[in-house]
């Protein structure tokens, strides 16, 4: 039985322990499912979650070795239903894993790059884009 949660944090964000990987405060309750996945508890705020809790997978019944192999398929470009046909899953089950991946993506982008402050940007390889395309238009004729 694999017990140790040191890897695990609160998911609880008014708990005083939220977010602390490794605070000795989780204690594993009890192992679920066919993967045996954990079921943790928070003894500085008492609120129990699955390990599972906070990520993309979140939710999903398929294994996650399934989940991931579909996820991986549709990063690298391959479309909706050759990635069903490679990992033998539904479309269906490959446009749900997608939609929530992607918000969960989003979700975390959005917090970790709302703290970020420019001090500086460098513009010049738009600026050579634009230009390279706006020298390579035909002049125009005036029709007179």
């Amino acid at each position: 039985m694999d017990t140790d949660v040191s890897d695990l944090c609160c998911v609880n964000s008014q708990c005083p322990d939220y977010g602390r990987r490794g605070a000795e405060n989780l204690v594993c309750r009890k192992l679920y499912g066919q993967e045996r996945r954990r079921f943790v508890r928070c003894q500085s705020c008492g609120q129990e979650f699955s390990e599972r809790r906070g990520t993309a997978l979140f939710g999903v019944r398929l294994p996650t070795a399934k989940a991931l192999a579909v996820l991986n398929h549709v990063a690298d470009s391959c479309g909706v239903r050759q990635t069903a046909r490679l990992t033998d899953v539904t479309t269906n089950a490959v446009m749900r894993l997608t939609q929530k991946a992607g918000a969960h993506a989003a979700a975390l982008h959005d917090e970790l790059a709302r703290h970020l402050k420019a001090n500086e940007v460098q513009v010049d390889e738009k600026w050579s884009f634009v230009g390279k395309k706006g020298g390579s238009l035909p002049a125009r004729r005036t029709g007179r």
